[in-house]
């Protein structure tokens, strides 16, 4: 079986790819050997043993990477995020990776409000927040959109009675809030690097 995936280390939470392990048999004539250690639980459904190539540590994987035991760790967010609103979107990405896609949602709509405060949005409602930074022209009439999808899907989480929160709609809501914080602080972080060297 050739197959490989790439997970962020639940050991040592690094990036790295993950290989079929070899595990030593031996043979009824009492030769060593080895073999790839995969169980087939049906013609679609296969785990197998993984290596990581990071540390060495041993992971259980479904398929391609359904799953993953220990959990896979989620990527972190951008140090250029200021610590309170990464460690929110942080969660929020903690929460996804456990299927808690509710909290998940209701943690990428805190960021995103921790984000819009950090920005200097007049006090009001997070709704009423964002409009007033896009009227200064902090945020683009796209960031806006990301930032009312991420609050429509968040206040369904935070409420009873709100349409309710699938896989997807957790996935989404995580992926915009980041995008937001990558637009806000990170790429102009960046920009801001390549503008102090030239301008030494």
């Amino acid at each position: 079986m050739q197959i490989r995936i790439s997970i962020y280390c639940p050991y040592c939470h690094k990036y790295t790819s993950v290989d079929p392990a070899r595990i030593e048999v031996t043979s009824p004539n009492g030769r060593p050997g080895t073999v790839q250690a995969v169980w087939r639980q049906t013609d679609e459904s296969f785990w197998w043993m993984g290596v990581t190539n990071c540390c060495k540590q041993p992971v259980l994987v479904h398929n391609g990477g359904d799953t993953v035991y220990p959990a896979r760790v989620p990527r972190p967010t951008d140090s250029n995020v200021p610590e309170h609103i990464r460690n929110d979107l942080d969660e929020a990405k903690r929460c996804y990776a456990v299927s808690a896609w509710r909290a998940a949602a209701v943690m990428a709509r805190r960021a995103l409000q921790s984000a819009v405060n950090d920005q200097g949005a007049r006090k009001g409602s997070l709704a009423e927040q964002i409009t007033d930074l896009a009227d200064q022209g902090k945020i683009t009439v796209a960031l806006k959109e990301w930032a009312d999808a991420v609050r429509f899907v968040g206040n369904d989480a935070a409420h009873p009675g709100g349409d309710p929160v699938a896989e997807k709609d957790a996935e989404d809501v995580v992926t915009l809030a980041e995008k937001i914080l990558e637009e806000l602080y990170v790429m102009p972080a960046i920009a801001a690097r390549h503008l102090r060297k030239k301008m030494k």
